[in-house]
């Protein structure tokens, strides 16, 4: 039997994806959007994802209600100690930020559907609330690095 490879670029993964600005941390949205969606977003802290290391990513999953969403964060500071020079005593701490999606930088998060709720009304939801600033959906084909979210 032929064995198949395919090229990430290759890869057709369906899912609605929703953009989400907002200043407050990831589990407080997690909390609001649990209340307002009346759902049941619960941190995920699984070895498995392999994206999740640096970045926020919430989970809710019913299996029986064919509900699967996500909560992932957009964006994450690194900081890591550098030297500045061979002849200083001392170490400076440089702060990166990275995005997990390098062209869509100034989201904070993204709220991912893979199956069970109406994007549509996610979106009309979330917009009345006053903890998020802006929401919108966005257009997969425009994304370039879709890989990234392929993390389930």
């Amino acid at each position: 039997m032929a064995k198949k490879y395919f090229l990430r670029d290759d890869i057709t993964y369906d899912f609605g994806l929703i953009a989400v600005h907002s200043v407050i941390e990831g589990f407080s949205l997690a909390y609001i959007l649990n209340k307002t969606l009346k759902g049941k977003f619960k941190r995920s802290f699984s070895n498995e994802i392999i994206n999740s290391a640096n970045f926020e990513f919430f989970k809710w999953e019913i299996k029986k209600e064919n509900i699967d969403c996500s909560l992932i964060s957009n964006q994450k500071k690194i900081k890591s100690k550098i030297k500045k020079s061979n002849t200083s005593l001392f170490f400076f701490e440089e702060t990166k930020k990275v995005s997990l999606i390098d062209s869509l930088e100034n989201v904070d998060y993204f709220i991912k559907i893979n199956s069970g709720l109406e994007i549509n009304f996610v979106v009309e939801k979330i917009k009345s609330l006053p903890e998020i600033i802006l929401s919108y959906i966005i257009n997969n084909k425009k994304i370039k690095s879709k890989f990234n979210l392929i993390i389930d």
